[in-house]
């Protein structure tokens, strides 16, 4: 109860923490009969396939912008966006992936790439040996 009391109050303000404790709550794991392999295969993919199915509708709402000039609804598209998050955060629950440092390494691995500001130059030309010992710290 204490927590749900924390959680409204702050209900516009989720930590990276706070929003996986969260969405816990919600993610059901998947048992199959006849599973003889790890069931985080089938919970892996529940997770991948939820995103990429979230992503894509997210990505309608501008195609219909775009092809038929329907307004965007971007209460829609935020919903979308904390969909996608919902998978993402459970993904990373559930296979050990601490997602505040993986965002952390991601910024450290661009700053590698893109030291001063994105260029299209360094984007082809990546030193991804440099960027992996980023990404492994």
């Amino acid at each position: 109860m204490e927590y749900q009391n924390e959680m409204m109050a702050s209900a516009t303000k989720l930590t990276v923490s706070q929003f996986t404790q969260a969405a816990a709550r919600t993610c059901a794991t998947i048992y199959l009969d006849n599973q003889a392999h790890d069931p985080n295969i089938v919970d892996n993919l529940h997770m991948t396939t939820g995103m990429v199915t979230e992503v894509g509708e997210l990505v309608d709402v501008f195609k219909k912008n775009l092809a038929y000039g329907k307004p965007i609804d971007w209460v829609n598209v935020e919903e979308e966006v904390a969909d996608v998050m919902w998978y993402l955060v459970n993904f990373c629950r559930i296979n050990h992936i601490n997602l505040e440092k993986a965002l952390y390494n991601n910024i450290q691995k661009l700053k590698v790439r893109f030291p001063d500001k994105f260029t299209g130059e360094a984007a082809i030309n990546r030193d991804t040996t440099k960027e992996r010992v980023e990404l492994e710290k």
